[in-house]
C-alpha cells in the first residue's frame, strides 16, 4: 500500500491504545478526526484504550478505500473504519470534543503541570 501511495500517514497502536495513537496523529498532522466505535463492540473504553501490539492506524484518501479494503481482505487482515478526518477537532462518538490546539497544548504542558503540584 505504501509503494502504491495509498497511505497518507500511519501510526502503531501500543501504549495508550487507539486514542493515544490518534491523538498523536492529530497533533502531528494538525487535523482532527470524527471517531466512531464500531457497532459490534460493547466496551468503548476497552476499544479506545486497549494496548494491543501489532495494530496500526492508517490514514487514506476516501477515494482509495475500496482498493485498500481489497488489499487487506486478500491478505486476511482484520480492519475497522475508525473515522473521518476533519479540519481541527477530535470527536469521539459525538460525546467528547477537543480542538487540536487544546490537544497539542495539553500534550506539551501536562508533565510540567503535574510536577508543579
Amino acid at each position: 500500500m505504501i509503494d502504491n501511495n495509498l497511505i497518507k500517514s500511519a501510526h502503531d497502536v501500543s501504549l495508550g491504545g487507539i486514542i493515544t495513537a490518534v491523538a498523536k496523529m492529530c497533533i502531528k498532522g494538525k487535523k482532527g478526526i470524527n471517531i466512531k466505535k464500531p457497532r459490534y463492540l460493547i466496551n468503548e473504553i476497552e476499544y479506545l484504550f486497549a494496548e494491543d501490539q501489532g495494530r496500526y492506524i492508517i490514514e487514506i484518501n476516501k477515494k482509495n478505500f475500496r482498493k485498500v479494503a481489497d488489499i487487506l481482505n486478500k491478505n486476511a487482515v482484520h480492519f475497522d473504519e475508525l473515522g473521518i478526518t476533519n479540519e481541527n477537532e477530535l470527536y469521539i462518538n459525538d460525546k467528547t470534543k477537543v480542538t487540536i490546539d487544546e490537544l497539542s497544548s495539553s500534550n506539551k504542558s501536562w508533565l510540567t503541570n503535574y510536577m508543579s503540584k
